[in-house]
């Protein structure tokens, strides 16, 4: 449940995308009419990659899928790449020429003489309170007078911008709808959402986890990580008035959210703990005039590693 707490928009997407059937009534809605009557869909297949830097995984989470072109001239990347910024960010196409770049390096590692590098198709996917209003154009981040430069990189992506998304005309299976409406709704926090969301959740059951996963956990945890207490708590008695049983999701996961971070709590205090303990020892045989020879051989620990557990209780 940590996961899902700290990186909720990360774990909310790869739950519902990683779904193939949901995947696909995504990719189809929003991609270009022409490249989606261009695939053969059936075949498409998610690999299990993440291209984004580990310290924009709150802001950021991506996808990669492999798919056939009807023609049968080989396959094509389509990369899925989820803003999760409150803003339109001018850096991202530089970003994401490095996503793609990384993308292009795994696969020649495993194939290492290609004939030819495989296209990918780069999809930005933003949900933010600000309208998108940076180019598409990679070369748009050079001035206006070197853009036509043989030497300047030249590559667009598609965008998808839902910061003005209004909830009624949300398209895709029923749990790509949750997932746009859900996303939308926590860069739009005072939005009408709670009616279109609780409409759409008649179709989910907490009792039979689709591909071993609990649809129904997933967006409660997701709506407890995005949303106010008292909005969540507006959405159970909404929720109720369409679904009665499932208002006491929201509680029973709530309660189990609790308890987990009690016991997150209590652990944390005990390593604290031994922690100390560790610190007070070692002091003790360094005031006695032990050498660090010694102390290492009795308490594992060197002079550098002893800084760093000290340099731990005072974070």
């Amino acid at each position: 449940m940590a996961e899902e707490l700290h990186h909720p928009h990360d774990a909310l997407v790869r739950a519902v995308l990683s779904d193939l059937a949901e995947a696909r009534s995504f990719l189809q809605v929003h991609l270009p009419a022409d490249l989606s009557q261009s695939l053969n869909w059936p075949t498409l297949r998610l690999l299990e990659n993440s291209f984004v830097d580990e310290d924009l995984r709150s802001s950021e989470a991506d996808l990669l899928y492999g798919v056939e072109q009807v023609s049968g001239e080989g396959a094509v990347w389509v990369y899925v790449l989820l803003e999760h910024q409150s803003r339109p960010d001018y850096w991202m196409r530089l970003r994401l020429l490095k996503y793609c770049c990384r993308i292009w390096e795994m696969n020649l590692k495993e194939q290492p003489r290609p004939g030819a590098l495989r296209p990918i198709v780069p999809l930005v996917f933003y949900q933010g309170a600000r309208r998108w209003t940076h180019a598409t154009e990679f070369a748009h981040l050079f001035a206006e007078s070197t853009r036509d430069w043989p030497w300047v990189p030249h590559f667009s992506h598609e965008l998808i911008d839902q910061s003005g998304l209004r909830p009624e005309s949300v398209q895709g299976a029923v749990k790509v709808q949750l997932m746009q409406l859900l996303m939308w709704a926590a860069s739009h926090p005072d939005a009408a959402w709670m009616e279109q969301v609780a409409a759409l959740w008649s179709s989910l059951s907490s009792d039979a986890p689709s591909g071993g996963i609990n649809y129904v956990r997933v967006f409660v945890l997701y709506i407890l990580a995005t949303q106010e207490a008292a909005s969540a708590q507006s959405f159970r008695e909404v929720l109720r008035g369409h679904v009665p049983e499932a208002g006491d999701d929201l509680m029973t996961y709530a309660q189990q959210l609790l308890a987990e971070g009690r016991e997150e709590g209590r652990e944390e205090g005990r390593e604290e703990g031994r922690i100390k303990e560790r610190v007070a020892m070692i002091e003790n045989l360094l005031h006695e005039g032990i050498e660090w020879s010694v102390i290492e051989r009795v308490s594992g620990v060197n002079a550098g590693q002893f800084e760093a557990l000290k340099q731990q209780l005072d974070d």
